[in-house]
């Protein structure tokens, strides 16, 4: 049984769709990978994340973030897979769709507009102060669970973070198994260690996990690189 699993957020195993999107498989080829909206997801999302593993710049990768997950959730719905949105809303039939996702991009609206609708300066002074690198670990979360229900594989990175994300937030797990797999990779310490501490075995893991052949070679594991770099 291979090591890393997609797991949704109630931790339940979610391999999400085998008919998605297509990306490079381990000993595949890095080339002819045109620039098409799941292209442009996949370079925010990969963009987003290998910065916050690196514990770079927070409010550039929430912007990469909330802009390759959007379309990430629309690839979802366009191949008739169940969003993370809808995966929330079917388990929780009261929440308010609409009002989930101002919240989602509250932060957002806030880092890439200067002025309101009626073009007036916005007023985020409160909101701005309240954010944080931890508002990343959701909106990453929610990204890559979108994508992954799309998609045919994942980067490595990204399975390793959708374990870590669990090992940080326990109490949104259902499955035992997931608990386990969590606090045997990241430890049960989350509550008491630095933020930098989290970020390094979020790193070590990732560096671990790269001499795993099973997992490399594992046809859900895209083989190119989280930060895909210039185009062309």
């Amino acid at each position: 049984m291979r090591k890393f699993q997609a797991f949704d957020e109630y931790g339940r195993h979610d391999p999400g769709s085998r008919k998605g999107l297509k990306f490079p498989r381990a000993g595949q080829r890095n080339r002819g990978y045109g620039m098409d909206k799941a292209e442009i997801a996949r370079r925010q999302l990969g963009k987003a994340l290998a910065l916050f593993i690196d514990d770079q710049d927070s409010v550039s990768v929430h912007c990469l973030a909330c802009g390759g997950g959007e379309i990430a959730e629309h690839l979802t719905l366009k191949a008739r897979q169940t969003s993370f949105f809808d995966h929330a809303r079917k388990h929780q039939p009261d929440l308010d769709t609409k009002k989930i996702r101002r919240v989602r991009n509250q932060y957002w609206n806030a880092f890439k507009h200067a002025t309101s609708q009626s073009g007036f300066d916005r007023q985020d002074e409160e909101l701005l102060a309240s954010f944080s690198d931890e508002v990343n670990d959701h909106t990453l979360f929610v990204g890559w669970y979108d994508y992954a229900r799309a998609s045919t594989s994942l980067p490595l990175e990204a399975q390793v973070f959708q374990v870590w994300y669990f090992a940080m937030y326990p109490e949104k797990l259902a499955s035992q198994e997931a608990v386990e797999k969590s606090v045997r990779l990241f430890g049960s310490d989350h509550k008491t260690i630095s933020r930098s501490e989290a970020k390094r075995r979020l790193r070590v893991v990732i560096e671990s996990s790269r001499e795993d052949r099973e997992i490399m070679d594992d046809p859900m594991t895209e083989n190119r690189p989280l930060d895909l770099g210039p185009i062309g």
